[in-house]
């Protein structure tokens, strides 16, 4: 049976082992850390947002699993607006409430992943950190070298695989490090000047919190957003500038409780009493750890049919899209399918085929999985650079655009556009990143007409008054032809299908 190896057992590496197991694949995981179905959170976590694109790459394994997954989310249908000194506003995330997101613990969702993984048949290896990659002869498979265990009882063990090895460890990959090393993979790695804190909203303070929205308390240039967790209480992300002489995390250290405080009452007053009140919150403020906001993007994300890049390891992005779960997802599905295309399970050389014997099932080299990996690289890649682009861009809309009016006009415009008789020809960007991914509406796709599409938005909105007079005075026949004479040319090119847009599966 032929082997496929992971180094990582995140979200990616987990769902790629249990797909792999269910196509007939053997599967070895080596994962550096310790198992975490046998640990706490450590307060440093950001609620996922699962959509349909990336839900569809679990149609490959049994329907029970997927039913399983999503009973540990919470269904969103859009984004609750608090701003300053104002009322909540409601931004649909798509036509009407049959579109929705999920909202699911990162957390909880490895773990459910790494249990059906081992159920599956996949060997699970903890405690192993890559210290060495050996990429060998022509057609051979690498041999890597592992610190495992801890402390004083680490030891070094050497792998000889049997098979490739699919990098899904995150975005800072130690097997994309000692392939850069080598010269043979290169990438950029692009770091925002802010970073992140979990800020938990607790049961008890967030009861009054609607469950369905994504909240987000916009200030400019920080905001918090909060998502609903499975037990009624909410995980919350601040997202803060890390240096300066206010208003960052480093300025909130130095000055302590005293510090925290202010800050969070001059800016987020409101939303105080749902952190669990001020004491509760500044603690939040000043002991949960730091993350780390960033962009890679790499260039060559497959060593001919040895080594090949997934997940953050070949292109990590900035949260605010809710789409790197998804386009890790995404990337799973391409990636088995273009293996069982071109090196199914057991698959053979063409050599080896063609004598008819027993021998002929001789063990497969590199050889059979590069056209494989070739093509993984060549199809996702420009879809992953265009998701990054379009979450750094959603970080200035969440952060500053969504409580303002002119932003709110055109999103009602866009909104009214798509329940109107002409909304099998236009979908919003939001709806074609979320629930595209069949009939060529790609990430890449989502972001070029997701460009002309604003432009007719943004004119049809200064004929309109208002939020709330958006969907009765909107010029369809004005809209029609911009469509005509702006979209319907892209969409030709790209030979997009709108009507596959879809939350079904």
């Amino acid at each position: 049976m032929s082997e496929i190896n992971i180094v990582g057992a995140g979200l990616v590496g987990s769902l790629l082992a249990i797909v792999l197991r269910e196509k007939g694949y053997e599967v070895n995981i080596f994962e550096r850390y310790n198992d975490i179905r046998q640990a706490a959170p450590v307060g440093r976590s950001i609620n996922l947002v699962a959509t349909a694109r990336g839900l569809r790459a679990l149609n490959a394994l049994p329907r029970k699993i997927k039913d399983q997954l999503l009973e540990l989310g919470t269904k969103v249908t859009g984004r609750i607006i608090h701003p300053k000194g104002g009322e909540e506003i409601f931004q649909r995330y798509g036509k009407d409430d049959s579109e929705f997101n999920y909202s699911v613990s990162r957390y909880e969702l490895n773990k459910f992943l790494l249990s059906r993984a081992e159920e599956a048949g996949a060997k699970l290896h903890f405690d192993h950190k890559l210290i060495e990659m050996e990429l060998n002869g022509d057609d051979a498979f690498p041999t890597l070298t592992f610190a495992v265990g801890q402390g004083d009882a680490t030891k070094t063990v050497v792998v000889e695989c049997s098979g490739p090895l699919v990098a899904a460890d995150g975005g800072g990959s130690a097997v994309r490090q000692a392939l850069h090393t080598r010269g043979l993979c290169a990438y950029t790695s692009e770091l925002l000047d802010s970073g992140y804190k979990e800020m938990t909203f607790p049961l008890a303070s967030a009861k009054g919190m609607a469950r369905h929205g994504l909240h987000i308390w916009p200030r400019g240039d920080h905001f918090i957003m909060g998502l609903a967790n499975m037990d009624g209480s909410f995980t919350g992300t601040l997202y803060l500038t890390n240096k300066g002489a206010t208003d960052s995390f480093a300025a909130i250290d130095e000055g302590g409780v005293p510090a925290a405080k202010a800050f969070l009452e001059t800016h987020y007053a409101e939303a105080v009493p749902l952190l669990g009140g001020i004491e509760h919150a500044a603690r939040m403020l000043l002991d949960n750890p730091t993350g780390i906001l960033g962009t890679v993007r790499t260039v060559n994300w497959a060593i001919g049919g040895k080594v090949v890049l997934i997940g953050d390891a070949a292109h990590a992005i900035v949260p605010f899209f809710g789409q790197g779960m998804n386009s890790g997802f995404e990337d799973v599905k391409d990636l088995v399918g273009l293996l069982m295309e071109h090196a199914p399970p057991a698959a053979t050389t063409t050599d080896t085929a063609a004598a008819g014997t027993a021998a002929a099932t001789a063990a497969v080299g590199s050889s059979t999985y590069s056209a494989a990996f070739a093509a993984f690289e060549t199809a996702r890649r420009p879809n992953a650079n265009a998701i990054a682009d379009m979450a750094l861009e959603n970080y200035v809309e969440m952060m500053a655009s969504t409580a303002d009016p002119t932003f709110r006009k055109r999103k009602a415009v866009e909104n009214a556009l798509e329940n109107s008789s002409l909304g099998s020809r236009f979908r919003s960007r939001y709806a074609m990143v979320c629930y595209g991914g069949a009939g060529n509406v790609s990430y890449h796709a989502a972001q070029t007409l997701g460009r002309v599409q604003w432009e007719i938005v943004s004119e049809l909105a200064d004929g309109v008054a208002s939020v709330e007079t958006a969907p009765k005075e909107i010029d369809l026949t004005k809209a029609a032809a911009l469509l005509d004479k702006k979209l319907e040319p892209v969409k030709k090119k790209l030979a997009v299908d709108l009507t596959t847009v879809s939350h079904a599966d």
